[in-house]
């Protein structure tokens, strides 16, 4: 091995084994230190160290208290674009609506989970601040609105109903309203969600939760790390 991919493997192995070893409250206090740099961009040590962290994570069990509330997204986990794939494929290999025609036609014996290029595209923009709000009743079904703001006029808004389970920690929601407001005007998202059924439907298992700091991995495999406002 040359010099350069020795040096980077040592590197990698150090932060791994630093992430490990530090306490659970350190660990969460590491994570929104190594996000404060920025949602996108991490240089490959900081992923990995990031994704230790995650691991060694060990928090309170989720209930429906714990992820109430208005959370900022600082930072989504990355997947290839998969053309066999293109609108994502879901980690349960379930493959509702338009899904299931790339499914049946590009089959793959180690087919992988990837998220939408529209996540993908999104959640990469570092111009934009990024929201989830979920509202919960006491018996666990509300909403769970998801912000995209690009500055203080233009807001994309995607709206679905949901509902949280107490025993598993997952979060099921369904789209079934979007729009954009842009200086004072609203913008109908022209997606009949009605019409696609389960292809409009997708969770949120909570991972770990705790009074300021929430992991979620999504339907498509996607980790997401959230910290309340």
């Amino acid at each position: 091995m040359s010099p350069r991919p020795l040096l980077l493997a040592l590197q990698l192995s150090a932060c791994a084994a630093l992430a490990a070893a530090l306490a659970p409250a350190a660990r969460e206090a590491r994570i929104v230190e190594l996000l404060g740099k920025g949602r996108v961009g991490l240089p490959q040590s900081d992923e990995v160290e990031l994704d230790e962290l995650v691991a060694n994570l060990e928090g309170q069990k989720p209930t429906i208290a714990s992820v109430r509330g208005d959370w900022d997204l600082l930072y989504t986990s990355k997947s290839e674009f998969d053309p066999a794939n293109p609108l994502g494929r879901r980690v349960d290999g379930t493959a509702p609506g338009i899904e299931k025609i790339f499914d049946v036609a590009f089959s793959q014996a180690e087919a992988v989970a990837s998220s939408s290029p529209i996540q993908r595209f999104v959640t990469g923009l570092e111009s934009v601040e990024i929201r989830q709000v979920v509202e919960l009743d006491d018996a666990g079904r509300g909403r769970v609105d998801q912000y995209v703001e690009a500055g203080e006029n233009v807001v994309f808004r995607l709206s679905a109903s949901g509902s949280f389970d107490e025993a598993t920690g997952r979060l099921d929601f369904t789209f079934d309203d979007a729009y954009l407001t842009a200086f004072g005007l609203r913008i109908p998202y022209p997606v009949p969600f009605r019409l696609l059924g389960d292809e409009a439907s997708g969770y949120l298992d909570t991972r770990y939760v705790s009074d300021t700091l929430r992991v979620s991995r999504g339907n498509k495999g996607t980790t997401f790390i959230l910290r309340r406002r």
